[in-house]
């Protein structure tokens, strides 16, 4: 049982991987996920034999392997998620980035070869 368990969280952490992010959704996914972990952990806090029944009716021996196991699992998700939200601010940043450089970007001035960005930001000699 409690490999199913695991392939199935697994299969999880791989389907939010390769999807795309729909905004309004993930946040429902991930407000729930952070939900029930706190729910979780209040009950087998509450009541510490609980999670090792629970342990026991999916076939792990401890409830301390058990929460391992869902540790490891939702470490994967986290991962997986904080990666896809920097992959996507960086394709932002250069975005950014590109779009400052074709607006500031002028033609050379025929005079010393500089753009007028360059040009007007020297120092002028002093005498």
């Amino acid at each position: 049982m409690i490999k199913l368990l695991l392939l199935a969280g697994l299969a999880l952490v791989g389907y939010y991987a390769v999807r795309g992010s729909r905004r309004a959704l993930h946040r429902v996914v991930w407000r729930a996920f952070v939900c029930l972990a706190l729910a979780g952990a209040v009950f087998s806090v509450v009541f510490p034999n609980s999670l090792t029944w629970v342990a026991n009716k999916v076939g792990v021996g401890r409830g301390a392997d058990l929460l391992l196991y869902v540790v490891t699992v939702a470490f994967m998700l986290v991962s997986v998620v904080l990666f896809r939200r920097l992959a996507d601010l960086e394709r932002k940043y250069v975005a950014l980035a590109r779009a400052h450089a074709i607006r500031d970007a002028t033609g050379p001035q025929a005079d010393d070869g500089l753009p007028s960005t360059l040009s007007d930001h020297r120092s002028e000699p002093s005498t």
